[in-house]
């Protein structure tokens, strides 16, 4: 079955309208939904392309959230010990590229991650708070792109309107134009265990900051299997202490 088929088979299962399909996947209540979905698939990809596959086993298992647990976005199995380590994906908070300049928390350019529950987790968690804490998941993951486009634009993603700042990124990402710039940002992946940017009460900002380069808890793909092979030991070693 070729794409268009299984287009109009969707849209018969589910009672769509084919004419209308698109009106309904831009509508401005389904777009950040179908971005957060895509955003689980591109970093299940990009972590497939990048991991080294005699060492790890990447898979997006899509199970459903049960009560009081986290929905799992994407896992890594380290094959030589079987430990599996639960992923959570975000998008970067829309349009928070910043220099810096007059920010009291971080004086370099940086970006935010939106990193809280969705109302639906909450309901499943049982809880009021939407912030996750340390145990809720072994690895965030974010990428950079989302905090490229304006806040509160609804209609279409637009570029930050910040030519200082669109400056910064062209350097930074050794691009001179905008298209290539987004094709840089939708490439650019940051990686942090939860319980190095966690607060004292053990819960995880619902925005962390990231700085732009060389940040001091937040990696690239370059530095990840350390990371990896660190959350592997920590979890090895809280199992012996309970046998």
């Amino acid at each position: 079955m070729d794409l268009e088929q299984k287009i109009l088979a969707y849209c018969d299962e589910y009672n769509i309208p084919v004419h209308y399909l698109f009106e309904i996947l831009e509508d401005q209540k389904v777009v950040p939904m179908i971005r957060g979905k895509a955003t689980e698939y591109n970093a299940y990809i990009y972590l497939q392309e990048h991991l080294d596959k005699f060492t790890w086993d990447v898979q997006k298992l899509n199970l459903n959230a049960q009560n009081n647990t986290i929905d799992e976005d994407v896992s890594i199995t380290h094959r030589k010990t079987g430990i599996r380590l639960k992923v959570e994906c975000k998008n970067a908070v829309r349009g928070s590229f910043s220099i810096g300049k007059r920010t009291k928390v971080l004086k370099v350019p940086h970006f935010k991650v939106k990193c809280h529950r969705s109302r639906s987790n909450m309901k499943l968690s049982q809880t009021t708070n939407d912030r996750y804490l340390i145990g809720d998941f072994d690895l965030l993951v974010c990428n950079t792109s989302n905090a490229l486009y304006e806040g509160n634009t609804i209609e279409s993603l637009e570029l930050i309107n910040n030519k200082e700042l669109i400056t910064v990124l062209y350097e930074y990402y050794n691009v001179n134009n905008n298209k290539d710039l987004i094709k840089a940002c939708n490439k650019d992946w940051r990686f942090v265990i939860p319980s190095d940017i966690a607060e004292n009460d053990n819960s995880i900002p619902r925005t962390p900051y990231v700085a732009l380069k060389n940040d001091i808890h937040w990696t690239s793909i370059n530095n990840l299997n350390d990371r990896l092979l660190r959350i592997v030991t920590t979890k090895r070693n809280e199992s012996k202490k309970k046998k």
